[in-house]
């Protein structure tokens, strides 16, 4: 995981906004958001600094505007969120959290079928790696 900080709840949704655009102002980002939800502009404008200072968002200035766009890759966000997580609520065990997600929500028929290939495909994985 990087030693980069984690991002806070209102901050995610920014980074999701902007994802989802490439790339952006702060209005963009602003219009994005708000077609989900109520934020300010000026709440969106301080994620987008707090995220540059992090080191997740680079900028360029073009004109009077900055844009915007992600400095680091979405997969690598969520992966640091999730590590972060599964180290801080499940002492960096997996399996708790598996039993945890799938003991507290209704899996579907055709979730389980895609938790086993998942399953087939990592032992086949670890058979080929012991090879």
């Amino acid at each position: 995981m990087d030693e980069r900080p984690t991002v806070s709840k209102g901050e995610t949704e920014v980074l999701k906004a902007l994802w989802r655009l490439d790339k952006g102002s702060v209005g963009e980002i602003h219009a994005e958001i708000a077609r989900d939800r109520d934020m300010d502009y000026s709440t969106v404008q301080t994620y987008v600094r707090r995220l540059e200072a992090k080191g997740y968002l680079a900028s360029q200035r073009i004109g009077r505007n900055k844009i915007y766009r992600s400095a680091v890759r979405k997969k690598q966000v969520i992966g640091d969120a999730i590590d972060e997580f599964l180290e801080r609520m499940f002492d960096g065990q997996l399996l708790p959290m598996v039993r945890q997600l799938v003991d507290s929500r209704d899996v579907t028929p055709e979730e389980v079928k895609d938790l086993m290939k998942l399953v087939k495909e990592l032992q086949r994985e670890q058979k080929h790696d012991r090879q």
